[in-house]
């Protein structure tokens, strides 16, 4: 089959391991988190295999087109406005439509109630597998933005525990429409905190010093980094090159640069540094990342 290279206004986020380990261990989120996440629209080509199944939940949502589902020894076709949601350690591999290419929302999840979202979106378990009809819903697209959007931002603690606490009111949105609520999002006083990160999203492909986020701020750099570490439980620094190596997580999976290319699309010229940068975080290198992706 052929394989894709990536899909226009698509998104994926890859929750890094020691945020996963974090979520594990975090009061009111322990139960149920998301370790991925993404969004692939019109998503042509779009195939994987996994032949043991995986350790987690994976949530599949179709807004658009449709594509196949095989688990064992049935294949289910999931259309536009259907859900679907695969067990732990299920075999199964899935694609999209050659002609009518699925636009498709998904999450992978951990947690000790992970298992009970299988039941409650797709009823008690039996030997043949259905999809589920949801319909759409702006507000469950809204929702999943800012869930999205949070994890843009960096792996706080507080930001861990917003997008995850987030996410059950993503998942009522496909069992109760009548209780959908609007998120009023006007008039909010933006932090110093918020402000640097926002600096730190727009210039990924720059090596920004501590000074200068500071004074950006126009902070100290020791009350800075102080108030900063206050609010996401990180230094500045270690802050930014999270987001700098998710952004090197969407490159891998969507472009074929090479890795030192990939480096310096992050403001990193040292490859060697990327990669043990990318290893302490992935806890893989880049490379390895890679081909683990290409193989599912």
């Amino acid at each position: 089959m052929q394989k894709s290279s990536g899909f226009s206004g698509q998104l994926i986020i890859d929750v890094p391991k020691a945020a996963r380990n974090k979520c594990a261990e975090l009061p009111l989120i322990n139960a149920l988190y998301i370790c991925r996440m993404g969004f692939y629209p019109k998503a042509l080509y779009h195939y994987y295999q996994r032949p043991r199944g995986t350790s987690q939940v994976i949530l599949l949502y179709c807004s658009g087109g449709k594509g196949w589902i095989q688990l064992a020894q049935q294949k289910l076709e999931l259309k536009a406005g259907e859900l679907f949601v695969i067990p732990k350690n299920c075999a199964h591999s899935y694609s999209a439509d050659i002609k009518k290419p699925w636009t498709i929302y998904w999450f992978h999840l951990l947690g000790s109630q992970a298992d009970e979202v299988v039941q409650a979106l797709m009823g008690q378990p039996t030997e043949v597998f259905q999809t589920v009809q949801v319909g759409f819903s702006e507000e469950r697209n809204e929702l999943f933005k800012q869930i999205a959007n949070t994890f843009a931002k960096g792996f706080s603690i507080g930001n861990l525990y917003f997008a995850n606490q987030l996410f059950p009111h993503y998942l009522s949105t496909f069992i109760t429409l009548e209780h959908f609520q609007q998120n009023n999002t006007e008039n909010q006083v933006i932090s110093s905190t918020e402000r640097a990160i926002k600096l730190m999203q727009d210039n990924l492909l720059q090596s920004l010093s501590l000074e200068q986020i500071a004074q950006s701020v126009h902070l100290s750099t020791s009350f800075f980094s102080r108030k900063f570490k206050e609010d996401t439980g990180y230094a500045p620094i270690e802050y930014f090159n999270q987001l700098r190596i998710q952004r090197a997580c969407q490159l891998l999976h969507f472009s074929q640069l090479r890795i030192n290319e990939i480096a310096l699309q992050i403001g990193i010229s040292d490859p060697f540094y990327f990669s043990r940068l990318f290893k302490q975080q992935m806890g893989v290198s880049p490379a390895k990342y890679r081909k683990m992706e290409g193989e599912k």
